[in-house]
Parts: C-alpha cells; sequence; structure tokens
C-alpha cells in the first residue's frame, strides 16, 4: 500500500522523537537561536530591476543607462511652496537649508540655484541670435522693430516691479532685447536639466509650488543603514531650519512651507521598513491564525505546543539558510516566512490527526506514533515532495526573485517537514503521557457534506464540468500587466514625492531613452544630430511628441548659417546704433535709467552681427557647463550620452513603435531602452517561463504520483483537485477583471504543488478502503491543513507590495477550489469501483 522508502524515513524521524524527546527539544532551542541570530543578519535588497532577469540584454541595457545617466544616486529635497504669497519665504528657506544641508557629513555637496546667472547671461548673449530658429528670427524680427522695443522697454519695467525684480534688473541690463530666456530655453530640452527659472536662478517649477535642491549623499542608495542615518541627520537639520527662518521672518511656523525628500535613497529606506515590517507582520499573523485554527479543531491549548515549536524551528532554519546562501530578501522574497507558515502547519496537522486516531483506537503513545509514521507518513512525505518539487521549478525561470523565492519556500518545506517529523513525536511522548487523547472535535466535520456529494454524483460532477468548461470559455480573457513598476508598493513615499517632482517640472517616467556612444564627443554628437532629424520626423508624423537632447544645445551647423545669413540680409534692422538710440528712448518713457543698460546696448552689436558658427563650447565658464558634463559619460575610450523620447498621452506604454526601432537601429552606437522595452522583453520571457514551470511542475507530480501509486488511474484521480483548482481561479479572475502579473503568473505552479497533497491525502485513505468515518477525518485534516495554507497566502494581501497581494489571494482561491474538489469529488470518483 505504501513505497518503502518514504515509510522508513518516516519511521526513523518519528522514532527519533519519541525516543529522544529531551535532546530534541534542546536542539530545537538551540536552533531557534541560531536562526534568530542569521534572521538579523538578513539585509534588504530594494530594486526591483533585481527581480527581473539580470543577464539579459534588454534588462541590462535599461539598467546601465539608468546607473549612468538616471537619478538615482540624487536626493530631491523638494518646498512645497503652496501659494504665490508664500515663495519669498519658500527662496529664503531654501537658501538657509542649501546651507544647513552643505555641513551635513552624509551629504558630498547641494545644488539650489544656477550660481552666478548674470555670468551665464554674459558668457553667451552675444551668441544668442546663432540659437534662433526660423520662428525665433521672426519674433526677434518683431522686436527689433520701433514698436517692438518700445513694448520690451515696458516688459522690463514690469519685471522690475516683481519681488524677484533686483535680479530681473540685472538680467535686463546685461541683455536689454530680453534674447537670452530664448536661448536658455534650450537648456531645458536636455537629459539632464531641469525646468530652471532664469530670471531667479532657483530650481522654481513653472507653476511656482514646487523649489528644488539637489544633493548628492556620499554613499550609494543600496547603503540602507546610512539611508536610515541620513534621514534621521536630515529630519533634524530641516526642521532646525524651518524653526530658524520662522523666527527671522516672524511668522508663525505653520506658515514656513513644509519640505518633501525623494529620489533613490528615500524610495530604498521606504522600501527596506516596508519589507522589514511585512516580514515581521506576515510571520507573526500567520502563525497566531494558524494557532487559532489548530485550537478550534482540536479544543486543548496543549496542542499549541505541537503546531507552534515545529513551525517556529522550521522558520529559524529557513532564516539561517537565508542568511548564509542569499544575505538579503527581496520585494518578492518578503513573504517567503508567510508561505512556509501555511504550507508547514499541514504536515503537523495531517500527522496530528493520524495520532489522535491511533490513540481513540487504543493504542499507548508509541503504538500511535508508529501507525501515523506507517500509513500518514508516507503520504506526507509525498505530498511535501510534490510541493517542494514545484517550487523548486522556479529554478528554471530567468526572473531571479522568484528563483529566490522558489529556493527558500522549497528548502523551508523540507526543513518544516522534518521538524514536524521529529518534534511531533518528542512533543506529545512529553506532554501526553498519562492523559487520555482528545475527544473527537464537530468543528470542520465534513462528513455531511461528503454524504449530500454522494447522493448527488450527478448534481456535483455536471457543476464541476460546467465550472470547467466556463473556465477554459474565458481565459481568452485574462489581461496580463507586465510594467514592473507595479511591482513596488505604492505608498513608498520616495515615489510619491518623486512623482510630483516630475508632474511640477514636466518630467515623465514613460520616456524612452537612446544611449548614443562614439569615440569622440563630436561623433556623438554628428550622430546626435542624424538621430535628431529621424526623431523630428516621427514627430511630424505624430508618432512621437518629443525629445531631449544634449545636441540641442548646439544648434545645427545649418541653422547657425541661416542665422548669419538672416543677419547680413537684415542690415538695418540690426544696426546696433538704430536700436541702441530707439530702446534707450523708450526706456526712459517708462521711468528707467538707460545709461544702467550701458553694458548690454554696447553688446547688442556683437549679438545681432554674427560671423561664426559655435560649438558647445560657448557654454564653458558657465552653470550649463554642469549639464554638459552630466550629459556625457566617458568610459575608457568611448563617450556616451543618452536621448529621452517621449509616446504621445496614452500610445506605447507597451512596446516601442516600430519606426523608432528602425530609426535608432540605423544609428552607429545607439541603443534604445525605456521600460515599454523592458516591459514588452518580459512579456514574452514570463509566459515562456511559466509555461516550462507549469509544465515542469506538472511532471514532477505526475512522475511522483506514478511511482508512488503505480497506476495511471490512480495519478488521474489525484490530479483532479489540482485541474479544477487552477482552471476555475483563472476563470473567475477572468471573470472579475483581475490581471496576471510578473509574480502571480506562477502562482498556478505554486497551486499544481500544494493542490496535489489534498489528492494525495484523501487518494491514500480511499485506497486502505476506510469506512466513512474515517474518510470524513482525513477530509477534516485536508480542510484544516487548507484553510491554514489560506491564512498563510492570505497573510500577503496585507504586504504593501501588489505583485505579492496577488499571489497572497490567487493562491487563497486556487486552494480553497482544490480543497473542495479533493473532499467533494474524489470520494464520488474513487468509491464506487474501489478505485478511479
Amino acid at each position: 500500500m505504501t513505497t518503502r522508502l518514504p515509510a522508513a524515513i518516516a519511521l526513523a524521524l518519528v522514532r527519533l522523537g519519541h525516543r529522544r524527546p529531551w535532546r530534541v527539544l534542546i536542539g530545537a532551542a538551540a536552533v531557534v537561536a541560531l536562526g534568530i541570530w542569521g534572521g538579523t543578519r538578513l539585509k534588504f535588497d530594494t530594486d526591483v530591476l533585481n527581480l527581473m532577469p539580470r543577464n539579459d540584454r534588454v534588462v541590462v541595457d535599461f539598467r546601465s543607462v539608468l546607473e549612468q545617466f538616471g537619478t538615482l544616486d540624487t536626493l530631491l529635497v523638494a518646498v512645497d511652496v503652496g501659494s504665490e504669497e508664500r515663495l519669498e519665504t519658500a527662496l529664503v528657506l531654501v537658501d538657509a537649508l542649501a546651507e544647513e544641508l552643505r555641513r551635513s557629513p552624509h551629504l558630498a555637496h547641494v545644488e539650489s540655484q544656477l550660481e552666478d546667472p548674470i555670468k551665464l547671461a554674459e558668457a553667451v548673449i552675444r551668441n544668442a541670435v546663432l540659437f534662433l530658429d526660423e520662428e525665433g528670427l521672426r519674433q526677434l524680427e518683431a522686436r527689433l522693430s520701433d514698436e517692438g522695443l518700445a513694448a520690451r522697454a515696458s516688459d522690463i519695467r514690469a519685471a522690475v516691479d516683481t519681488p524677484l525684480g533686483m535680479l530681473a534688473k540685472e538680467f535686463s541690463t546685461r541683455d536689454p532685447l530680453g534674447l537670452l530666456p530664448m536661448l536658455l530655453g534650450r537648456v531645458s530640452s536636455t537629459p539632464s536639466a531641469l525646468r530652471l527659472d532664469y530670471s531667479s536662478g532657483y530650481l522654481l517649477s513653472e507653476d511656482h509650488t514646487l523649489v528644488l535642491l539637489l544633493a548628492k549623499p556620499v554613499r550609494p542608495a543600496q547603503d540602507i543603514a546610512f539611508d536610515e542615518r541620513l534621514f534621521e541627520d536630515l529630519g533634524e537639520r530641516i526642521a532646525r531650519t524651518r524653526a530658524a527662518v520662522a523666527g527671522e521672518l516672524g511668522v508663525e511656523p505653520a506658515d514656513v512651507p513644509t519640505v518633501m525628500l525623494g529620489g533613490g535613497h528615500r524610495i530604498a529606506v521606504e522600501d527596506a521598513t516596508l519589507i522589514k515590517r511585512d516580514v515581521i507582520l506576515n510571520s507573526v499573523s500567520s502563525v497566531a491564525g494558524v494557532m487559532v485554527l489548530f485550537f478550534l479543531a482540536y479544543r486543548r491549548f496543549a496542542t499549541a505546543h505541537y503546531a507552534f515549536l515545529p513551525l517556529t524551528v522550521g522558520l529559524a532554519l529557513t532564516f539561517g539558510f537565508a542568511s548564509v546562501t542569499l544575505g538579503e530578501l527581496s520585494s518578492a522574497t518578503a513573504g517567503f516566512a508567510a508561505l512556509l507558515v501555511g504550507l508547514g502547519i499541514d504536515f503537523t496537522i495531517v500527522l496530528y490527526g493520524r495520532y489522535i486516531e491511533a490513540r481513540r483506537a487504543g493504542h499507548d503513545i508509541g503504538g500511535a506514533l508508529e501507525e501515523m509514521a506507517a500509513h500518514s507518513g508516507p503520504a506526507v512525505m509525498l505530498g511535501a515532495v510534490t510541493t517542494v518539487g514545484t517550487f523548486f521549478a522556479f529554478f528554471l525561470t530567468r526572473f531571479s526573485g522568484l528563483r529566490e523565492l522558489g529556493l527558500l519556500t522549497g528548502t523551508g518545506i523540507v526543513l518544516m517537514g522534518v521538524s514536524a517529523f521529529v518534534l511531533l513525536p518528542a512533543l506529545v511522548t512529553i506532554f501526553d503521557h498519562g492523559k487520555e487523547p482528545p475527544s473527537h472535535s464537530r468543528w470542520l466535520d465534513l462528513s455531511p457534506a461528503i454524504d449530500w456529494s454522494m447522493r448527488h454524483r450527478r448534481l456535483v460532477l455536471g457543476v464541476l464540468l460546467a465550472g470547467t468548461a466556463a473556465s477554459v470559455a474565458l481565459l481568452p480573457r485574462i489581461e496580463f500587466v507586465d510594467d514592473a513598476r507595479n511591482l513596488r508598493a505604492p505608498g513608498n513615499q520616495g515615489v510619491v514625492v518623486q512623482e510630483r517632482i516630475a508632474a511640477a517640472y514636466g518630467l515623465s517616467f514613460n520616456a524612452m531613452m537612446i544611449r548614443v556612444s562614439g569615440p569622440t564627443e563630436d561623433e556623438v554628437l554628428r550622430r546626435l544630430r542624424r538621430l535628431g532629424d529621424g526623431l523630428d520626423e516621427l514627430i511630424g508624423a505624430g508618432t512621437l511628441s518629443s525629445y531631449q537632447s544634449v545636441a540641442m544645445l548646439v544648434p545645427p551647423p545649418e541653422s547657425q548659417r541661416s542665422a548669419i545669413e538672416w543677419a547680413r540680409s537684415h542690415r538695418a534692422l540690426t544696426d546696433p546704433t538704430r536700436v541702441e538710440a530707439t530702446l534707450s528712448t523708450a526706456l526712459a518713457a517708462q521711468g528707467l535709467v538707460p545709461g544702467a543698460f550701458g553694458d548690454g546696448l554696447r553688446a547688442l552689436g556683437e549679438a545681432l552681427n554674427p560671423t561664426d558658427p559655435v560649438t558647445l563650447d560657448v557654454w564653458r565658464g558657465t552653470p550649463v557647463a554642469t549639464f554638459i558634463e552630466r550629459s556625457f559619460r566617458r568610459d575608457g575610450g568611448e563617450v556616451a550620452t543618452v536621448v529621452n523620447v517621449f509616446p504621445p498621452p496614452g500610445k506605447w506604454r507597451r512596446e516601442a513603435p516600430p519606426e523608432l526601432i528602425e530609426l535608432v537601429g540605423g544609428i552607429p552606437g545607439a541603443t534604445l531602452t525605456g521600460v515599454n522595452i523592458v516591459s514588452a522583453r518580459l512579456r514574452e520571457i514570463v509566459w515562456r517561463d511559466a509555461l516550462i514551470a507549469g509544465l515542469v511542475g506538472i511532471l514532477v507530480v505526475v512522475a511522483i504520483l506514478m511511482w508512488e501509486l503505480r497506476s495511471v488511474g490512480w495519478s488521474v484521480a489525484c490530479l483532479i483537485p489540482v485541474a479544477v483548482g487552477v482552471l476555475w481561479t483563472l476563470g473567475a479572475m477572468a471573470a472579475f477583471g483581475l490581471a496576471l502579473n510578473l509574480l502571480n503568473v506562477f502562482v498556478i505552479t505554486m497551486v499544481i504543488g500544494i493542490g496535489s497533497d489534498y489528492g494525495i491525502h484523501m487518494l491514500h485513505r480511499l485506497r486502505e478502503g476506510a469506512g466513512g468515518s474515517e474518510v470524513a477525518e482525513t477530509a477534516r485534516a485536508v480542510a484544516l491543513a487548507a484553510l491554514t495554507t489560506v491564512v498563510g497566502f492570505g497573510s500577503l494581501v496585507t504586504t504593501h507590495y501588489p505583485g505579492l497581494q496577488s499571489i497572497g489571494w490567487m493562491t487563497s482561491m486556487g486552494v480553497v477550489l482544490s480543497c473542495l474538489t479533493a473532499v467533494l469529488v474524489l470520494p464520488i470518483v474513487v468509491r464506487p469501483r474501489g478505485g478511479p
């Protein structure tokens, strides 16, 4: 009836616990202590990209561009202005905050505004006309007319009367024609720049709702211990600075704008905190839940020992294993403890149920344990092996997070099983000595349901077939969400702040990125211009909406030549003497002193009559040079930069435009990447890997069943609950519009491994020729095991990570359906002929 090897192993483990109970418990205490020590050494990997295939070319390109040109190492400090009336207070706070943050030992440097914007104006104003396109030249032509110069004088008058009038006056005296804003607008089209307010020099959003400071921490975001010290220090400095500004300006502290922190470091420390909280909460809630279920089943507080200690030892062993093999947990592996609690308690439930049954039949403790090992031991081991096999099938996937989850959960199930087989006998030997077995509890008594199912065999089978057919028909309606960002906790305040900053400054997380490299900077610029011509055509066709490129800092040579030719053909209009005289008269009419604009007026001669094209060197010595430096990365003999490409709203979220792929493919040294490109690649990988993992899981289960049961018919019958659990779960998802994602698509493999256990336990009992009461008792144990699994997996619904949440409810649904089918359908299929 049973295979010799599993029975022999089960009997050996049970005898070890029964014959040396105190030694086993002392060893268990030592294991728990070591497990706690190992668990405290675990670190937390907060990078969502580390869950993805790490050696895939598309993922590697995306990660490389983010590391080279992203803001992952930049701390975003945002001052929330609130209203225009608080703008002056906000700018005072920014100045004080920049000074205070520069004293922090955790920050390498802090930027709060353009350094000497007046110097920037002086450096580039002489070449301003070269930066104007045809539309800009038409605007300049209108501005150089007598009417335009009069209007310009009026604008200067209005500007100097604003709260930022001092700086505006400085700009106006050096740039009386107002050419600089048209020129500096190009800086906002470069990949590394934010949209600056050039009238003030601050990183002020266009709607004046936020003022930004950029800081560079001295350590990377992945150093969580450093992040915690960093934000503790920053919190104290920000509070101190806000209080000082309130005192300086004589306002209430509540009237001083608040300060928000975002960026990679804030995201990392928030994720680490959430992962740590989830691990503790899920573990504790799962253990508490299964303890309650165990008590309800056996109505004895003493039985808490029997469930609690094997779980604790199994978890301790697994945490120790995790600290040695992985050293860190991620958002994908954070829930492994809850999974193990839900799955590991099954061993104790089934074994203890059979032990109690043998005690009630008159066996002493030793005899009952022998009976338990001989009859339930092989079934428990068989179920454990099938579950472990399906989790280890995750090794065949290319997703690092899933491989790690499979490793921890699969290994943990083995350790949980060994703990149950050794510790349960030790515990009952000590605590049941001289006691009568507990009375039979009617809780979860499924005999009425089984009897009803037997009497209404055709109805049950009809519902089963109809539901399965409907589920299969609904399968094409299931949606797949492949955006890796959906795996991140939505409540992460670092992400919330970053998204608000992106909205205020006109940034976008939907941009595709084109990395362009070459042997020299000049060659890269030539390739960028060629790329820009193609991108302009795609924008004209509506395929793209815009793009950002460092090449925009310098107009194309042909555009500059057109500007030079325009100036030559408009000598009368650009005559410096006429412009200076007319503008001076207009300034005087506005109550301004023309002499104050002398330096700017005298520079007009060179500005309005350019002779030679400019290069990026025109920005040298200005704050814009910092942006240029950030836009280029030099690695060995290669120079690289990145172009951000923006699709029209709502378009190209799941893949890149074919025309863009073709364009980039024709540019030497160009590589296209982005969230949508990665998503398309992951969509391709995940379906293949999920199919492989599922097929391998099925093959493992079938092979083990065939080896154990020696019958195709018995094996097929055992798989009925699994098939129903998987198909009905997917059908329910389709019916309710619930989507698959990068993690829960692998739940199918989990349900195969878990659901097969219920069929195995019911089938073993039915093959023994057990009567109705014995079958009902096994059904009760199976139902209790399913409920504890639901408690373990269901606790994932409370995590902060949508991917784990979906695993929680999807697995719970599959487990419940598999259990109901095993309990209500298998007796119908098996009992009439003594076989399937």
